[in-house]
């Protein structure tokens, strides 16, 4: 997985931000979607499964306090 700097995260907003000006909910959606692409781009099948296994087992609501 790849790290993003501030600066592709701060790009990644000004591109959903754009293109969904009026919703709040869109950007949010949009910008993980993109975030993940890029965090994932280029990993073998296998390596993604494994990311988001990961990120599954890190957001579950058990984990929640």
């Amino acid at each position: 997985m790849r790290k993003l700097e501030d600066i592709e995260k701060e790009e990644l907003w000004r591109e959903v931000r754009e293109e969904f000006r009026d919703d709040e909910m869109m950007q949010q959606i949009h910008y993980v979607r993109l975030l993940h692409y890029r965090q994932t781009k280029g990993l073998s099948s296998r390596e993604r499964v494994r990311f988001y296994g990961y990120s599954a087992q890190k957001t579950s609501a058990s984990n929640v306090e």
